[in-house]
Parts: C-alpha cells; sequence; structure tokens
C-alpha cells in the first residue's frame, strides 16, 4: 500500500502539465497586412503546445525535507533585464524586436530549446521502398522555434523595405535599421536556441549573393526558385519545390575533408552542361553542410576545361554555384546527405556531409572567382557568430545571476557574498563590451547598406571590414571561458543535463570554429592590415578620438601603435604574433566603445580589469578599484 502511494505520487510529480492553447502575445506590427497574414494558419502549423515548469514539487520526502531551491525562471524579458542592449536598440530603431524579447523569454521557449536538442535530428536516406530521398526529420519543438524565428523576419528584417511590409532588392530602400534588427533577433533567439540561427543566418546572409547574382543565370532557375521568397516570414518546413512553398531558406558548403578552411585545395568539380543557363554538373563532396534540409545551397567547385586541367587543384581557384534541392523540371537534385554529425554543441541543427554526383548547379558570378562572390555571404554570418557568442554569454550571466539571487550557501544569498559579486561581476563586463562591440558594428553595417545616411561611407565600410574581424576572434574566444565560469556559479546544479548551462557551454566553442577557426580570423586580420591599409587607418582614427579618456586605454594603444610602426617587423614574426596582436586590438577596441557609449563605472572598470597593471587572468579577479556596488545594479537581477 505504501509503495504504491509512493509510486502515484512519483509519477503525479514527474508529469509535465502540457496544456494545448499557447498564450497569446501582442505584436506590435506596423503593416496592417502583417498583421493579417499572421492570423492566417501555415502549411505547417506550430506544435501549439505550452510548456510549464513542475507546479508545486513535493518538499516533504520520507528522507528529508528539500529547502533552499532556485525556483524556474520563468519570465525574464530579454530586452528590459539588458542595459547594455537597450543602448543600441531603443524604441525609435527596434522595430519588433523588443516584442520578441518579452515573447522569448519565458519557460515554454527555452524548453522548445531543451527539447530540441534532446531529440536530435534523423536522417532518413530512404523511404520504405528503398527509394533514396535524402530527408532529416526534426523534432517539433525545432520547427517551433525556426517558426518564432522567421514570423520575426531574423532572416529577412534587413533586406525589407522601410516603408512597407514587402520586400525590395533596392539597397537605398532597405529598412535603415534592418542589420541591427537582425542582429538583436540573433541575440534574442540565441539566448534560447542557437541551433535555428544557423539557417536563419544563412539565409540571412546569402539573399544579397543570390540578389546580385541569381537574374543572370537560367530563367528557368529563376522561375522556379522565387527569391522573393526568401524573405517571406512564413516558416515552410516541407519537402517541396520551391514555387510551392510559402517560405524558404538556404545554406551554403564549402568545406571538405582534405582542405577545411583551406578552400582552394577543395576537390568538387564542375563540369559545363549548359553553356547558355550557366547550368554545370558537380561531382566531388563536402564536409560539413549545416541545414540540409535548406531549399538551396552556396557551393564552391573547380570548374574543369582545357585551361584547367594543366592545372593542380591546390593552385586553382573555385567558383561559386547554386545548388538547388529541386530542379526547375519539379524533380530532385541528386543531392545525396551520407550521414548527420554526432556534435559536441548545436545538437538541434543538423549538420550533414553530403556528396554530389550529377548534381545540377548554376554559375553565381564569374567563373574560378567563386570566394570573392561568397564573400559578402561569409562576412554576414561572421558577425552573427560574434552575435551569437554573445547572446551565449549573455544568457549564462542571466542563469547565474538567477541562482544567485535565490540560493543561500552559510547562511547567506549568493549574490550577497562578496566572492561571487565579483565573479558576477566581471562576467557582466564581460557580456556587456561583447553586446555593445557587436550591436554597435550591426549599425555600421546599415550605414554602409544605407549610403544617404553616411557621410563618409568608404572609412564605415573599411573599419567593418577589420572590425568585424576582430569582433569575431576575440567575442567567440572569450565566450568558452564566460560560458565555464557562469556555469560553476550554479555548482551541480549547473552540470546536469536539466540545466540549460550543460547545452550553452556545449555551444560555446562552436562560434569560434565556424565561419573561419581563430588562427584563420587572426591571418583575415592581417591580410586586411596589409591588402586594405584604410581598415587599419581606420580603427586608428577610431581609437584616437577616445585619447585621454582612460590611462589604461591609452596605454595599450600607445602599445600598439608602438608594434605597428615597427619597421623590423618580418611577416613571419607577425603572423606568430597574430593572435596577441588581435587580442589587444579587441580590448582596445572594446573598451574605446564603452567610454563611448555606456557609463563610465562601467568603462573604467572595464579598462582597469583587462588593460590595467592590476588586471587578473581569470574571472572575479578583479582591481580592487572596481566599483562594485553601481555595477552589480546593472545585472539582469
Amino acid at each position: 500500500m505504501l509503495r504504491s502511494r509512493f509510486l502515484s505520487i512519483n509519477q503525479l510529480v514527474l508529469q509535465r502539465t502540457v496544456v494545448t492553447k499557447a498564450k497569446s502575445f501582442a505584436v506590435n506590427n506596423e503593416n496592417k497586412e502583417e498583421e493579417k497574414q499572421q492570423d492566417i494558419k501555415l502549411d505547417n502549423p506550430s506544435s501549439n503546445m505550452l510548456y510549464e515548469p513542475p507546479r508545486r514539487p513535493l518538499k516533504h520526502q520520507f528522507t528529508h525535507q528539500v529547502t533552499n531551491q532556485v525556483p524556474p525562471l520563468e519570465n525574464v524579458n530579454l530586452y528590459e533585464t539588458d542595459l547594455a542592449l537597450q543602448e543600441f536598440l531603443t524604441k525609435e530603431n527596434s522595430g519588433q524586436m523588443r516584442n520578441m524579447a518579452a515573447e522569448l523569454g519565458v519557460y515554454h521557449w527555452f524548453e522548445q530549446g531543451h527539447r530540441a536538442n534532446q531529440h536530435t535530428p534523423i536522417l532518413n536516406q530512404f523511404d520504405r521502398y528503398g527509394q533514396r530521398i535524402d530527408e532529416v526529420q526534426f523534432h517539433p519543438s525545432y520547427h517551433d522555434l525556426m517558426g518564432i524565428g522567421m514570423r520575426y523576419g531574423t532572416h529577412s528584417i534587413a533586406w525589407e523595405s522601410s516603408s512597407s511590409s514587402t520586400t525590395t532588392t533596392t539597397k537605398n530602400e532597405v529598412n535603415p535599421h534592418g542589420q541591427l534588427q537582425h542582429a538583436a533577433a540573433i541575440y534574442l533567439l540565441g539566448q534560447v536556441e542557437s541551433g535555428v540561427c544557423c539557417p536563419l543566418s544563412m539565409t540571412y546572409a546569402g539573399f544579397p549573393v543570390l540578389d546580385r547574382y541569381f537574374h543572370r543565370t537560367s530563367s528557368n532557375l529563376t522561375k522556379s526558385f522565387p527569391l522573393e521568397k526568401l524573405l517571406s516570414r512564413r516558416y515552410d518546413r516541407r519537402f517541396l519545390p520551391a514555387t510551392t512553398k510559402s517560405g524558404l531558406t538556404i545554406g551554403m558548403a564549402m568545406t571538405e575533408k582534405q582542405g577545411g578552411s583551406d578552400v582552394r585545395s577543395n576537390t568538387t568539380k564542375a563540369y559545363s552542361d549548359n553553356t547558355d543557363e550557366k547550368r554545370y554538373i558537380l561531382v566531388g563532396h563536402k564536409w560539413f553542410c549545416s541545414a540540409p534540409m535548406s531549399d538551396g545551397f552556396l557551393v564552391l567547385a573547380h570548374i574543369q576545361n582545357e585551361d584547367m586541367n594543366h592545372r593542380s587543384s591546390s593552385t586553382s581557384v573555385p567558383s561559386c554555384f547554386f545548388v538547388p534541392r529541386w530542379l526547375p523540371n519539379g524533380e530532385r537534385n541528386p543531392f545525396y546527405i551520407q550521414r548527420l554529425k554526432d556534435k559536441l554543441g548545436n545538437r538541434s541543427n543538423a549538420s550533414s556531409e553530403i556528396e554530389f554526383n550529377n548534381t545540377q548547379a548554376w554559375l553565381l558570378g564569374k567563373e574560378h572567382d567563386g570566394v570573392k562572390t561568397i564573400i559578402e555571404m561569409v562576412h554576414g554570418t561572421r558577425l552573427d557568430a560574434a552575435v551569437g557568442s554573445a547572446a551565449l554569454t549573455r544568457q549564462a550571466l542571466v542563469q547565474a545571476t538567477w541562482h544567485a539571487r535565490h540560493r543561500k550557501a552559510f547562511g547567506q544569498l549568493l549574490i550577497e557574498q562578496p566572492l561571487m559579486k565579483q565573479v558576477l561581476i566581471d562576467l557582466l563586463l564581460e557580456s556587456e563590451a561583447a553586446t555593445a562591440l557587436v550591436m554597435y558594428l550591426a549599425t555600421l553595417f546599415d550605414s554602409t547598406y544605407n549610403a544617404n545616411n553616411s557621410t563618409n561611407i568608404n572609412e564605415t565600410k573599411a573599419f567593418v571590414r577589420i572590425a568585424t574581424a576582430i569582433s569575431k576572434f576575440w567575442i567567440c574566444k572569450r565566450t568558452p571561458e564566460a560560458t565555464y565560469e557562469a556555469l560553476e556559479c550554479l555548482g551541480g546544479a549547473g552540470f546536469v543535463e536539466e540545466s540549460n548551462m550543460s547545452r550553452i557551454y556545449r555551444e560555446a566553442p562552436l562560434n569560434s570554429i565556424w565561419e573561419g577557426s581563430g588562427n584563420v580570423i587572426c591571418l583575415d586580420i592581417l591580410r586586411a592590415m596589409r591588402k586594405s591599409p584604410e581598415s587599419l587607418q581606420a580603427y586608428l582614427s577610431f581609437m584616437r578620438e577616445t585619447k585621454g579618456s582612460n590611462k589604461h586605454l591609452d596605454a595599450a594603444f600607445e602599445r600598439i601603435e608602438k608594434t605597428l610602426a615597427t619597421k623590423t617587423l618580418s611577416n613571419d614574426l607577425l603572423e606568430r604574433n597574430a593572435r596577441t596582436l588581435a587580442t589587444q586590438l579587441a580590448l582596445c577596441l572594446q573598451a574605446a566603445l564603452l567610454i563611448r557609449r555606456l557609463p563610465q563605472t562601467v568603462s573604467d572598470a572595464f579598462c582597469s580589469s583587462r588593460l590595467g597593471p592590476d588586471r587578473g587572468s581569470i574571472f572575479g579577479d578583479l582591481p580592487m578599484d572596481i566599483d562594485t556596488d553601481k555595477l552589480v545594479k546593472r545585472l539582469p537581477f
């Protein structure tokens, strides 16, 4: 009898309450037609379920009483609790992003992220009759997250018209704050679940490339792949020809087994099939192709012709192609998914190894000019990688602060203990510096796409060129350290799979690898300094404007100028010290930006703890002159 009562009670505790009616959130749309579209039943509706935390768990166990437990984080406004984000994303330029921040910051969406990672994608190479289909099956939570990401225009808002909900391809007519709003959307969604940010980011970054070159291909292709559907805010998960879908996404596939980041060593070959249509046949493979259920891909391959046959693949330059999953005639394009990666993190997102065999592709841009063609896409995804890392750092801080506000140790709340306060403040400085830098860069991206609003567009472009690489290197490098320290704030509760921290921690190293690993990005910074010296001059000009504002920054920047002025530095020595230089450039850039935009309490603490003589080597090792009482008020809780 006692045993049966014990089992029934525990079954009740373990049961999660599922409510079939989702909460309705007010979305402040500027365009009435867009409001109507959101009420239309989509081709693939969401799971229509609301996840809530277990209610009133039993505190009186047979052997002990459960006390001192941290309540579930059920409702946090990801905008109102983030002072650094508010500095850049204001009422005037935020669009719908503040609504997105309010809607995402609830238990339901965090649970969706957990379930999407718990139930990883499944590859179905064949149907039950043995026919090849190469389709990936995702958990409903993944589709729900994709749905909310697209509903807020994470992939499209940067390219939408500033005057209506209709799309535009005219550079001077795009949303003047679209790049900032896109970055904010990635930042907010990335705090809930990073896996869906990958296809949304690739669609965002790939659109301008296709917009520039797509119309120069075949009319059969352009009719069968309506480009405007890439900017649709309706998520359509069905695997069907593009003309029959309400929304499309795209991906890219560049790296191969033998080369990795060295795409010039790629061996995938492209054979001309129809010169007039710029159609080619691909034969080869790609080692890392994420979001393989996207509707089309930008791919690098080597064109084979008489001139090229006499040159080795290591010295030839690849070309850029568009590979649709469905052909203009309505048939499947041969696109063989060999297997899905068993990844450390980012598990909700399918990453695959693919093979091309008689796969049709259409040339984008000029022959043997593929890197130049696709570089704009890479430039956009690199900023998104930095934004995504800033999002992880921010959410790690949110989780650690919530825990410290509610957990006691030795008779005192953790947040009230001086040493824990030091750690959290240090994490706060790291987070706000990262957030400020990526959001500021996003505003500069807006300037480059809205030339009429910028008085010095060339200097802005030059600055963005080098600053994006610097940001990608440093922010992505710091994220694993910050997330680990935040995890430790939770103790054992952060080291279990039920915690969001374990997922954040596994995700943390990824962005430093994708879109160019640390060494590749450092070499790219050196390349920008050599081949585009105006980039370095733009950086130096930006830094000199803050001269005299902080003694630690002045000293650090003086060391950079001294290093750069050394004419005896060989290329070999400069490359050997590229990480050191990139680190110094990043810290000074963050410090100068904090001085410009955030309260002096924040900038002084950052400069002292990162550039001063008493700077520490681990989080929580702060100089004595930090104003902890003021800084603690900037924590999310």
